[in-house]
Formats: C-alpha cells, structure tokens, sequence
C-alpha cells in the first residue's frame, strides 16, 4: 500500500510573487516627454519663421517714417498784457509733410495741432477735417492759422517775455498728434500715434516790417531730437 500524502495545515505561501511592472508609468512619462519637446520645436521653429518673415518683408519694403519741415511762419500778433494776463496773437505756418517710402503710401487721418508759449497751451487746431493720402514718394503741404486770445499766468516768465519783445523773436513751441496708417498694395495697416514736437524761432511781423531776424525751415526726423529742431517721437 502507497504512502500516503501529508495533509497540509494552514496557508500554503507559494513561490514569491513578481514586482509589479513599472514598464506602464515609464512608458507613458516617455511619451510626455515626446510630446513635449515637439511641441516647444513647432514653437521655436514658428518664431523663427515670423522674424525671417519680417525681417525679409523690411528688406524689400524698408519702410521710413515721414517727414515733417515747418517751412515759414508769419507772426504778426503776440501781445501779452499783464494787467488781465491777456496773450493777444496770430500765427501762421507753412507745414510739408514728405513721404520718402518708394512702396507704401501713408493715410493722416488726424493731425492736432497745439501752440505752446512758456509751456502753456494757448491754441488748437484740427488740420485734418477729412484726413487724406500722401502717396508714395510725394509731399503734402499743410497751412495752420492760430488766432485770437486767451488769458495766460506767465509770471516769473514775464521776464522771458519782455526780453523776447525787446529782441522781436518768439520761442513758440508746436506740438502735434497724429493718427495715420500704412498702405501696401491693397493691404491697409493698423493705426499708429506718432507725435511731432516742434521748438521755433519766430520773428514778429509789425506793420509789415519784421526783426533783422529770419525764421529758418526747420526739419523732421524720427531719429533726430535737437533742440531747435522738429523731433518725431513714435
């Protein structure tokens, strides 16, 4: 008769069990990964791609900021009275507004213009009822009147005042804001504000006779603030 079997008490424990896989975590923190970095390339190289585009589209256009020349101005009134802080005046200004750019025409669809004595505004003007184009490679010629009166508190600045009268030349300070466009082809831009600042010399014209001094044509550029000069400031 065969032996028989011992019968087993209790749990029986078996062979040791695997580790669980970690294949699966690895696996899918690769793949973020993956993703990840061709995501930040597609990035990169689409930056890379606008900056050539541009650059390349500033080569063919090379694109210039207009130009702006104050080329007269006729004082014929500037009083100030002191016992009712009255500036009595009439200005008139000559303007040219050149367009140096061989492929873009530029649409002004506003120009204000304020007249400043001592750092105070004493007139307005809107020169641009309706706006207009200057094409490509042409000039624009503006006229700007400022007349009438306007109470004024010079002050320690009356000094200033009497001593420029007594020389029969007036620093008159023009400031303007703009609002214009480009135009490529059939392609419109978006708005820009550039503004114009303007420091002058202006002799007073009086009974049709001026100063021995003469207004010299004063001249624009984006990159050129000198006192005395018009500075464009984009």
């Amino acid at each position: 008769m065969s032996e028989k079997e011992p019968h087993l008490n209790g749990s029986y424990p078996g062979p040791a069990m695997p580790p669980p896989n970690q294949s699966g975590k690895s696996k899918s923190r690769g793949c973020f990964c993956c993703l990840f970095g061709c995501l930040w390339k597609t990035i990169v190289a689409l930056i890379l791609i606008i900056v050539l585009a541009i650059f390349i589209c500033w080569l063919i256009l090379q694109p210039r900021m207009f130009k702006v020349h104050i080329t007269d101005a006729k004082l014929t009134q500037f009083n100030f009275r002191s016992n009712n802080n009255n500036l009595q005046y009439k200005l008139d200004l000559n303007i040219t507004l050149r367009n140096p750019n061989k492929k873009m025409a530029i649409y002004f669809d506003k120009i204000e213009a304020n007249a400043f004595y001592e750092g105070q505004r004493f007139d307005t003007e809107n020169l641009t009822f309706w706006g207009f184009k200057v094409e490509r490679k042409s000039t624009h010629f503006l006229n700007a009147t400022f007349a009438g009166q306007q109470w004024m508190e010079l002050g320690a600045n009356e000094l200033d005042f009497n001593e420029e009268k007594s020389v029969g030349v007036y620093s008159i300070d023009l400031k303007c804001y703009l609002r214009i466009r480009f135009r490529i082809g059939n392609f419109i831009g978006w708005d820009h504000k550039p503004k114009v600042r303007c420091g002058l010399k202006v002799p007073l014209i009086s009974n049709g006779n001026s100063s021995t001094a003469r207004f010299e044509t004063t001249r624009a550029a984006l990159d050129s603030v000198i006192s005395g000069q018009v500075s464009l400031l984009a």
